[in-house]
This record gives C-alpha cells, structure tokens and sequence, in this order.
C-alpha cells in the first residue's frame, strides 16, 4: 500500500457517529454560554501570552541588528578610508573583491526640508496653498519644479521666497554591492 492510498483510509470519515449536544433548555444554554466565554478567555490570554513573546523576541532581535549596524559601519569606516587612500593616486579607483565592490557614487544636489511647520506657515502666508496636500502637508515635488535657489534663498519664478528650504550640497556616497555567497557577478 503506497502512502497516498494509506493517507485515503486515515481521511475516510468514522462510520460510527457521535450523538451530537442540543442545547434543549435554559440549563444546557448556559452551559454552551459559559464555553463560549471560556474560549473569550483562552483567546485573550493566548493572545497575551504571544504578545509578550513577540515583544521579547522583537526586543532581541533589535539589539542584535543594533549590534550588526555598529560592526558593519565600523567595517564600512574601514573599507571607505582605504578607498579613500586609493584614490589619492588613482581618482578613479575602486575595490574589487570576491565578495563584492566599493566604489562612490556622486549625489546631486537638492534641498534640505527641516521644517515642514515654517514651509507651511510661508506657504499660507504667501497665498501659495497650491502647494499644500489636504493635510496641510507641503507637496514638496510641485515645489522642486516651480522654485529655484538663488543665493541661500528658495524663490520662484515669480520672486516669491520660501521660508524653511535649505540648499543640501552635491556629495560623493560610497556604495558597496555585495554579490551572493562569493560568486563575481
């Protein structure tokens, strides 16, 4: 007998039937009452019992990516200053291993919104609501396309100044890219 024919006979219903509970008066209602609430009850402290675990769990698991983060910036740190120091010969230098590359990427420039609660009130201020989703929250891409910087000053087309936007400066980013299990991509 192969395995899906012994898995038919264990699935074939009983031929013997259990006399089913009626509930037939006030006695046997409250008892069916009473189970109910005992399962109420063992749902809540299940459920209770699964939300300390999680947060046990969670709390663990933050501390153990708290301390991966540390040892990978420290590692990064390390790798950055020797890339670093390859690119005082060669500008265009890069580290290549088995495990992956390191290399900069430049960043353009854009702007730094750290106050959104200014950017609003200069926004209301100037009539420019436009430029506020229903929340008020600034819509900062339709600001991007309609506004410049000149000077240290975010202004539109039509001279309006902006409160709150700062000018956020091109920089060079490391990147590192990590291929599989050590296989050169």
């Amino acid at each position: 007998m192969d395995a899906l024919e012994k898995s038919d006979l264990d699935n074939e219903p009983e031929q013997t039937e259990k006399p089913k509970f009626e509930v037939h008066d006030l006695s046997s209602a409250t008892w069916v009452m009473r189970k109910l609430r005992d399962f109420d009850d063992q749902d809540a402290e299940v459920k209770q019992v699964a939300k300390e675990q999680i947060e046990d769990i969670e709390k663990w698991q933050q501390k153990e990516l708290d301390k991966n983060e540390s040892s990978r910036e420290y590692m990064q740190g390390l790798l950055s200053d020797y890339l670093h120091e390859l690119r005082q010969s060669d500008k265009k230098a890069k580290i290549s291993t088995p495990y992956g590359t390191v290399s900069t990427r430049k960043q353009r420039e854009g702007v730094n919104w750290p106050n959104d609660k200014k950017l609003i009130q200069s926004l209301t201020d100037q009539g420019l609501t436009d430029f506020l989703k229903p929340n008020p929250k600034p819509d900062k891409e339709a600001i991007k396309k309609n506004f410049h910087f000149v000077g240290d000053h975010y202004i539109s087309d039509n001279g309006v100044i902006l409160d709150g936007p700062t000018i956020k400066p091109a920089t060079e980013k490391t990147t590192f890219k990590f291929n599989s299990k050590g296989v050169m991509l």
